[in-house]
């Protein structure tokens, strides 16, 4: 004899099914179909609206949630939220950093130049760099990879190698001590006084050292790590003159023309290689300013002196703004900076540094970015806010010096 399914048994069996597909169920499903991404999407909007430099990280995996902040407030609202609204979603909610010291400088970057990844392995995008000497906080460690925060505000991984923490009472020590910034595109340290003796490390522009002692043409100069070298007097400028000095726009540009040739690399901010955010960053940073990292970024400061480009408007110095300008069915959006020389002509990294004009009269006219042109920003005489900062009032840079 044939049984059949009555109603009955088919709702009891659908149920039944639904109760076992509802215990298999991830946190990462349950969060998919809760209605918690339009919340997460408002909070983030408010407490972390750029997480290149404010952060906000949100990852989900199988039946982990994990959610990291910085804001005392984020973490505040958070925690009500998934007790109130979500109970039923299991999330490791951490406020960072893990260490709090009551200083935003928690590590010294180890080598002349560290690589800085979007996630904590070597195979991920390269998003910046970072040079010796520069003062960081540590977020939070994560096998051999450290999530930090540089001067100004960038958030990125970099491994432990490139880097070394620091408590109280060494980052005490170490503001008591004479800094030196390195001057020249590249360079060494010295073993011993002596140029002939073997190199300890590569150097580039802008990195920083504690010194510790003096002899005739060198300095003795303390890594992180509690390597010791020797750098030649010569090749570098006191830390106290550096960030006193008085911003000129023939020193940002002088600096620039330095680069002249040197390669194109995406995520590169120092003289080995440079994107194109990277190379105006450096060439303000030995000017004693700070602008922030990318084209994007550096686009929402200053003040803007125009958005349809007239050689007569414009000094040297002032950021010229390439991509995609606004229209009546597109968003604008930045995706190049330059610098602008003078006479219609600007110096950028596109392939390489070069120098290249918005005059069609000229040989270096380059037609594809007449189009692509945005808008001009004038940094100098209008510092103000985190955006553009002057070194010596940076918080982290304060804590050193």
């Amino acid at each position: 004899m044939k049984k059949f399914i009555t109603p009955r048994h088919f709702i009891f069996l659908s149920i039944l099914l639904l109760g076992i597909l509802l215990q298999r169920c991830t946190t990462a499903d349950r969060y998919e179909t809760s209605g918690l991404q339009p919340v997460l999407d408002s909070l983030q909007s408010i407490y972390a609206p750029d997480k290149r430099v404010k952060l906000w990280v949100v990852s989900k995996q199988d039946n982990n949630m994990s959610i990291w902040v910085e804001d005392a407030g984020a973490f505040k609202a958070l925690k009500t939220i998934f007790k109130k609204q979500f109970p039923e979603i299991k999330v490791d909610l951490e406020l960072l950093p893990e260490k709090q010291n009551g200083s935003p400088v928690s590590g010294l970057i180890n080598n002349s130049v560290a690589n800085l990844r979007t996630k904590p392995k070597h195979s991920a995008e390269m998003a910046t760099q970072a040079l010796l000497g520069t003062p960081v906080r540590v977020f939070k460690k994560q096998g051999e990879w450290y999530l930090i925060q540089m001067p100004n505000r960038y958030i990125a991984w970099v491994d432990s190698a490139a880097l070394v923490t620091i408590d109280k009472n060494q980052l005490s020590a170490l503001k008591q001590l004479k800094k030196v910034v390195f001057i020249p595109v590249s360079g060494f340290s010295y073993s011993k006084p002596n140029a002939a003796s073997q190199t300890v490390s590569d150097l580039v522009m802008g990195c920083l050292l504690p010194v510790v002692d003096s002899v005739k043409r060198f300095y003795k100069v303390h890594y992180p790590d509690g390597r010791i070298a020797w750098v030649k007097k010569e090749e570098v400028t006191g830390f106290k003159s550096f960030v006193s000095q008085k911003p000129d726009r023939q020193v940002v540009i002088s600096t620039a023309k330095k680069f002249l040739g040197f390669p194109y690399m995406w995520g590169g901010t120092s003289s080995k290689a440079v994107d194109c955010s990277g190379f105006t960053s450096t060439a303000y940073f030995m000017n004693g300013i700070i602008l922030q990292r990318d084209a994007s970024q550096q686009t929402k400061y200053g003040k803007e002196i125009t958005t349809l480009y007239k050689s007569d408007n414009l000094q040297a110095g002032d950021l010229l703004f390439f991509g995609r300008p606004a229209s009546k069915t597109k968003s604008e959006r930045v995706t190049h900076v330059a610098l602008y020389l003078g006479n219609g002509e600007f110096i950028h990294a596109s392939g390489k540094v070069r120098i290249n004009s918005m005059d069609s009269t000229k040989p270096n006219f380059i037609r594809s970015y007449v189009p692509r042109f945005v808008r001009v920003n004038r940094i100098f005489g209008f510092i103000a806010g985190n955006g553009i900062e002057y070194v010596k009032n940076n918080p982290f840079y304060k804590e050193i010096n």
